[in-house]
């Protein structure tokens, strides 16, 4: 009598482990293949728009420098100064908000892809908007 394999039985067109979840793994493999697609979509345009931000900062960073260097006048060059911080924080503070929406998006999206996919698998059809966790639903009873 031979021994069998260890892993003999988990190949393609074998015998699944748990035979009652296997109408669940192919609806996940896409649901996370969408995932990781929107993943890396939302990660380049991340990129994309920080390094448009860090660009426009190092122009103005370095206009302030020339402008300063050439001003005679110690308080107009303090003046400068000011324009230019007060500048750069609401620079930074519309980029904190940018990338924000840009993570926000991605959650958002996902989530709701990851939604559709459950209430796919388990036959429930929620109201359009209706953000209900199965958590408060198991509560309420």
């Amino acid at each position: 009598m031979s021994k069998p394999e260890p892993n003999e039985g988990y190949g393609f067109g074998a015998s699944v482990p748990f035979p009652a979840l296997a109408p669940f793994g192919a609806p996940i493999a896409k649901t996370f293949a969408r995932a990781g697609e929107a993943y890396a979509k939302a990660w380049l345009e991340w990129q994309e728009e920080l390094v448009g931000f860090v660009s426009t900062r190092l122009r103005e960073d370095l206009d302030l420098r020339k402008s300063i260097v050439g001003q005679p006048n110690l308080s107009e060059a303090i003046k400068l100064q000011q324009d230019w911080a007060i500048a750069a924080v609401r620079d930074y503070l519309d980029e904190a908000s940018k990338l924000g929406e840009i993570v926000s998006r991605f959650v958002r999206d996902e989530a709701s892809s990851w939604s559709e996919t459950a209430q796919s698998l388990l036959g429930q059809s929620a109201p359009q908007g209706s953000a209900k966790s199965p958590r408060a639903s198991v509560a309420a009873e």
